[in-house]
Parts: structure tokens; C-alpha cells; sequence
């Protein structure tokens, strides 16, 4: 008995192993290239569904879909009514791998392992590591199925085994129950029908039970999605609250046929899947085809009620709004100097954007929190060298390549300056629990946000006097920057050595961003040279 289930675990463990590096294979290879041609191939609901299911096939992972989606969608790039379009055609494109699983290719799947696990451990090329670790996935999975179904094929010959399965099938809810657990352990439904269709192969399961154990994982997994949702808001949440309606309408309908066809003897989804073919593991692939086509099918008819619900409900946060480029949508990829004129726009954004960090550390402030627009301004800082990229990749004359270089470097200072503001704030918080160091910390606080409000109106007017007056009081010698030093060198009469390390850590803080700063505004325009 300790050898079968060690053998059930074995074969558990392998294929969902295998699951895993198929998917993360796959999502390293194909996300960025997913990111990229969803922008360009979605005009239409069509095309979206299309796309779906090509990429959805090819990646077979909806949690990283959900992902890029939510970021295409916040930077402006699709809306959500196409996400979901995409969405519903990837549901249809992940059922491919159960197709491929049911063929009887052991001996060359032997061969698969072995040459990709050799090629892995003397490759050096990420790119071919990413091919190798695909094979090397989805051979796990074919080992994983057979090693699980040789481990519970001797099962049958035991009586409280078989007085078990019979006790099942007279209880249909059992096998839902079953599989909507095991749904919410794996997290994916896909990889639950996998465990359906090999033990459907060893003839543990029945047709039936089969059946509902693949419904009820659908339901299981999006249990679990809807607890992760909830960390979710604005946009993010509605596509997952899409994927979680999806599944539960699929499961929820094709348990209810289940019931009709059984208890009324309606010929319906069973009696159909007879007729297309004996083989119960094929029955299986098709079911879970027919699940998800007949969900999605459902959802295209009512993309345009769904769409504008899901948007009440969720309607997108205000760090979603910071988040989505403004002057980009218009962005043409033709025009170098364009592009370069919206980066430059997008970049005093960001600015602004740096500026907003220092509001959240006001008491009268009720915003997104600090870690929120941080990552809003990520997300606006990685649209913006993407585009910078796309220019990159445009012939340009030279002095349009000497403006690239100089937006180039100022991004890369803005995104220093806001990990730095971000940090600094921090420190400021932490600071104003002390009360020995409250006093300096808002004093930090005020100045520096007197130096980024003054630095962006410096970059809007761009007026030289007002870039040397900034020039001025951001210098190392600065009335700030020599009252935040001299409170520190008299900090003697604190007591506590923590207070003398705080007061440390915020003029460190302090003269770094005014460093940085001075280092932007310093930057000179290659206008000057034209």
C-alpha cells in the first residue's frame, strides 16, 4: 500500500511539476511578445478572440494573460472590453494541451525528456534553456499521468477501494467535491482535467465522474482566484472577477445538464460525446472543450452588459488613472522626433508624479497610498522606455539620436529619484514617531517637496534663470542642505544613539534626492546645440 501511494504521489508531483515548467517555459518565450502584438492585432472583437486563442494555446497560463492584460490595459493600450475577448478566446486555446496528452506518444516523449534535460544542463542560451524547459515540461506531464495511473491500477483489486468508487457513483456531488478541492490546491483547472483524464485512462473514474471531477476543479480554482481578487481594484479586479463569472457559469450549466440528462434521460452532453467517440479519455479533451467553448460563446453575446457591469463594480482606482500614459496614445511609431516630443511630456508627468509621493505623508491626505503610486509611476516609467525603445529602433539623424540619449538618461534619473523619494518618505513616517526627530523630519519633508514643485516648474518654463535659481538652492551649499547638516552635528544632546541614527538616515535621505535632483535639472538639452 506505502509503494501504490508513494507511486500516486510520484505522479502527482511530476505532472504538475510539469504543468509549471511548461507554463513558465512558455510565459519567458512568449510574454513579451504577447504584450507586443496585443496591441496591434485587437481592432476588433474578432481579431481579440482570435489572438486568444492562439496565445492561449501557446501559453497556457491565464494567470500571466491576466497579468499583461491588466498592464496593457492600464497603460492604455487595449480596453477591457477587448481584454476579455482576449481572455475568452485563451480559455478556448488552453484546451489543446488535453488533446495533446490523450496521444499515445510514450516512446517518443522518453527520447523528449532525456535530450532536453541533457541540453539543459549544458546549455547556456536563455532562449534555448526556455525551449528545453518546455520540452522538459511537457514530458513530465505524459510521465506523470502514467506513473500516477500505474500506482492506482492496483487499487482495483481492493475491495474498500472499489466499495469506495461504488459509493461515489451512486453520489455525483462526491466527485465535485473532489475535484473542486483538488481545483482549489492546484489552482488550475487544466491541470486537474490532466489528473481526470489519466485516471479515466486506468479506468478508475467513470464517464461521469470524470465529467463532474472536471467541473468541480473549474469551480475550485476559481475559489481560489476570487480570494486572491480581493487584494485586486479597478480594472485588475474586473478581469478577474471575469474569468471567475466565466467558470463558474461554464461549471454551473454542464453540472446542470448533467442532472437533466441523468435523472429526465435527455440525450445532452453525454450521449453526444458517446456518438463523437468510445474513448473515454477523448471524451474527456472534448468535454473540456465543449465547457469552455459553450462559456465563451456565451460571454461574446453579452461582451457589451458584461463590459460596462464589470465596470460599475470595479471602476478603475486613481492610481490607475497616474499609471496610463496621457500624451503616448497618440504616439506614432514613424516619427522619431514626435515620439521624442510625448516622451518629453510623458517625463515631466513623472515628475509631477514624484511630487505627488511627498502628499501621502500629509495628515489631510486620503489617496492612493505610497507603495500605490509608487508603482503607478513604475508602471507610467516602463510605457515610457518602451517607447523610448521603439524610437531607439527608428532611423533617426544625428542630432534626433543625441535627443534620444538625453531623454534616455533622464529616465533613468527619474526612476532613481522616485525609488529615493519613496524611500525617503518612508523614513520621514517612521521619523515622525520619534519625537525628538519630528521637528526635522517635516522640515526635510517641506523642503524637499519645495525643490521638486520649484524643479518641475523650472522643466515646464525652462527658463535658464530659473534653472540656475534651482541650481542654487539645491547646490551642496544650499541654506537647506546646511540647516539639515547642522542639525545633525548638534544632535549631541540626544540621548539615544536610535535618535542619533534616525536624524542620520534623514539627512543622508535628504541630500541624496536634492543630489538627484540637481542632477536632472543639470542635465542640458541638446536644443542648445541646434
Amino acid at each position: 500500500m506505502v509503494e501504490i501511494i508513494g507511486k500516486i504521489i510520484l505522479g502527482l508531483g511530476l505532472m504538475f511539476t510539469g504543468v509549471q515548467l511548461l507554463s513558465t517555459g512558455l510565459k519567458q518565450l512568449n510574454s513579451r511578445r504577447f504584450r507586443k502584438t496585443a496591441t496591434r492585432f485587437v481592432s476588433t472583437r474578432i481579431r481579440a478572440l482570435l489572438f486568444g486563442v492562439g496565445s492561449g494555446a501557446i501559453m497556457q497560463s491565464t494567470s500571466a494573460a491576466l497579468m499583461i492584460l491588466a498592464s496593457l490595459i492600464t497603460a492604455g493600450l487595449i480596453t477591457v472590453s477587448q481584454a476579455i475577448a482576449i481572455l475568452t478566446g485563451f480559455s478556448v486555446g488552453n484546451t489543446i494541451l488535453l488533446f495533446f496528452v490523450t496521444m499515445h506518444i510514450e516512446a517518443a516523449v522518453t527520447f523528449i525528456v532525456g535530450i532536453c534535460g541533457i541540453a539543459l544542463y549544458f546549455s547556456k542560451s536563455d532562449k534555448h534553456r526556455n525551449a528545453f524547459l518546455i520540452g522538459m515540461g511537457l514530458g513530465l506531464i505524459f510521465f506523470g499521468i502514467e506513473i500516477m495511473t500505474a500506482g492506482v491500477k492496483p487499487l482495483r483489486q481492493e475491495t474498500w477501494f472499489t466499495g469506495a468508487m461504488t459509493f461515489s457513483i451512486s453520489y455525483p456531488f462526491l466527485s465535485i467535491l473532489a475535484g473542486t478541492l483538488l481545483g482549489f490546491i492546484a489552482q488550475s483547472s487544466t491541470a486537474v482535467a490532466l489528473v481526470a483524464i489519466g485516471l479515466a485512462g486506468a479506468n478508475i473514474l467513470t464517464g461521469p465522474q470524470t465529467f463532474l471531477f472536471m467541473y468541480g476543479a473549474a469551480i475550485g480554482s476559481t475559489l481560489f482566484k476570487a480570494m486572491l481578487g480581493q487584494g485586486f481594484r479597478g480594472t485588475s479586479q474586473q478581469l478577474v472577477r471575469f474569468v471567475n463569472i466565466f467558470n463558474i457559469f461554464g461549471a454551473t450549466l454542464f453540472i446542470l445538464l448533467y442532472y437533466v440528462e441523468v435523472n429526465f434521460h435527455v440525450p445532452l452532453v453525454m450521449a453526444f460525446l458517446i456518438y463523437l467517440t468510445p474513448s473515454l479519455q477523448n471524451q474527456a479533451s472534448i468535454v473540456f472543450l465543449l465547457f469552455n467553448l459553450t462559456s465563451a460563446i456565451f460571454f461574446i453575446a453579452i461582451n457589451k452588459p458584461l463590459t460596462a457591469w464589470l465596470a460599475r463594480k470595479s471602476p478603475p482606482s486613481e492610481a490607475e488613472d497616474l499609471a496610463q500614459p496621457k500624451y503616448l496614445l497618440n504616439f506614432k511609431p514613424e516619427d522619431p522626433d514626435s515620439g521624442l516630443e510625448l516622451i518629453h511630456l510623458e517625463q515631466t508627468r513623472e515628475l509631477e508624479q514624484i511630487a505627488g509621493l511627498f502628499s501621502t505623508a500629509r495628515d489631510d491626505y486620503n489617496g492612493p497610498d505610497l507603495a500605490s503610486r509608487y508603482e503607478a509611476f513604475n508602471c507610467l516609467s516602463r510605457e515610457v522606455a518602451e517607447a523610448s525603445e521603439t524610437v531607439a529602433a527608428m532611423p533617426m539623424n544625428h542630432l534626433t539620436a543625441k535627443d534620444h540619449a538625453y531623454y534616455q538618461t533622464r529616465q533613468a534619473i527619474l526612476g532613481q529619484i522616485a525609488e529615493s523619494v519613496t524611500q525617503g518618505v518612508a523614513t520621514i513616517l517612521n521619523a515622525r514617531e520619534n519625537a525628538a526627530l519630528e521637528r526635522l523630519s517635516n522640515s526635510c519633508m517641506e523642503s524637499l517637496d519645495f525643490l521638486i514643485i520649484f524643479a518641475i516648474d523650472a522643466q515646464k518654463s525652462n527658463n535658464i534663470e530659473d534653472i540656475s535659481m534651482f541650481k542654487s538652492l539645491s547646490s551642496g551649499n544650499s541654506p537647506s542642505m546646511e540647516r539639515v547638516r547642522k542639525e545633525y552635528i548638534n544632535s549631541d544632546a540626544l540621548i539615544s544613539a536610535k535618535d542619533k541614527g534616525g536624524m542620520l538616515d534623514l539627512t543622508i535621505m535628504t541630500e541624496k534626492i536634492i543630489w538627484l535632483l540637481n542632477r536632472l535639472i543639470s542635465l542640458v538639452p541638446p536644443d542648445t546645440e541646434k
